[in-house]
């Protein structure tokens, strides 16, 4: 399972992707069912009627059954993909039964969409289906579904060996006297093990997605974060003013900026100075919660934005502040001295807000230093 961590998608946020993908191609598929029986009524198609009517009538209630349950499911949850996987097997099912060898392709369809969710216990969860899947299609479209001559008679040489030179007329043997046996021998396991060949190719690339998004997850974690502090960087500051920020009905920005941090440079070294400056970074994400984000915006600044903030939430954040800063100065022998402003109001408003809070917070910067 991937962890949430700075961006990077939890297993459900993966689940979830996927599952809407899913219905999407369900959807497709409802479409072109529909789209094909319409050529066929044209006679485009020149298969039976009332055969394709049943088919394509079968596969549509148990795709249209997939949809709606994803419509009021929650596609976060773990359990949802073994449902629409389950639907999605059934409706070709149905398929293979009534259309026989129309299908065949069809049987390796969600073995690729289980791929997409990187679990090998979903792959496995569905090879199993597809095996019943083959075993109900095969029989079942022996004796219900669109004739299969091959599966009446069994060939097994060239054309040519059935053929009578001389009345142009093809010659076979019995009709197959042992279906049971024969369907199964000749169709069913060499199809399982066909689809079991695919099974190591499935998972290399399940494993590959995942190694993928991994790696993309890493690579944005990176783009976002500021390795010093483990805070969010200005770029991620900029993105959420520009895209998220004015769509919260209220925000409020808190600034916080190192006095004398130049002194502590100068005077004890560079080192020292990065040491405050990570503590002090550590100090605020210890404030940050799932509607507080706090980003270091470059050298001693730093800024904390809560989305929606509740009744008090800020007057919280400030004591606690407080308590920590207290805990530091009775531990640490570097005394560290910070400003801080803050200044709230309607998400749209939240260019002057970033504006107030930064004002506030270097006047109190120079009323600290004076």
């Amino acid at each position: 399972m991937i962890e949430s961590v700075y961006g990077v998608d939890t297993q459900g946020e993966i689940d979830c992707r996927v599952n809407k993908y899913t219905l999407k191609c369900l959807k497709i598929t409802l479409v072109a069912l529909w789209a094909i029986w319409i050529a066929n009524v044209l006679n485009i198609f020149i298969i039976d009627t009332e055969l394709l009517s049943q088919g394509v009538l079968g596969a549509s209630i148990v795709i249209a059954a997939a949809i709606v349950f994803g419509k009021v499911s929650d596609l976060h949850k773990p359990w949802v993909k073994y449902v629409l996987l389950f639907n999605m097997i059934l409706a070709i099912t149905i398929l293979g039964i009534t259309l026989t060898y129309h299908t065949v392709l069809l049987s390796v369809l969600p073995l690729l969409v289980a791929t997409q969710y990187t679990s090998n216990r979903m792959i496995v969860y569905t090879y199993l289906l597809s095996i019943v899947s083959i075993f109900s299609g095969v029989v079942g479209g022996y004796f219900w579904g669109l004739c299969d001559a091959n599966m009446q008679i069994i060939t097994t040489q060239r054309a040519s060996y059935y053929l009578d030179a001389a009345t142009s007329t093809m010659q076979f043997q019995a009709s197959n006297t042992n279906p049971w046996y024969t369907l199964i021998m000749y169709y069913v396991i060499p199809c399982c093990i066909l689809l079991l060949l695919l099974l190591p190719v499935i998972q290399s690339i399940s494993s590959n997605l995942l190694g993928y998004a991994e790696y993309a997850g890493d690579m944005k974690r990176l783009s976002e974060i500021d390795e010093m502090t483990g805070l969010y960087n200005k770029n991620k500051f900029l993105q959420m003013v520009e895209k998220s920020y004015s769509k919260f009905e209220r925000v409020c920005v808190v600034f916080w900026d190192v006095n004398n941090l130049k002194r502590i440079n100068d005077t004890l070294g560079h080192n020292q100075g990065d040491f405050v400056i990570t503590n002090v970074g550590n100090m605020i994400l210890g404030l940050s919660a799932e509607n507080r984000k706090a980003y270091r915006l470059g050298g001693d600044e730093f800024v904390m934005v809560m989305e929606n903030p509740k009744d008090g939430e800020l007057e919280e954040v400030l004591k606690k502040w407080e308590e920590i800063v207290k805990v530091w100065r009775s531990l640490a022998k570097i005394e560290i001295s910070v400003a801080l402003g803050y200044d709230f109001g309607a998400g749209k408003d939240i260019d002057n807000i970033i504006k107030n809070a930064d004002k506030k917070m270097y006047l109190k910067k120079q009323e600290q230093k004076s």
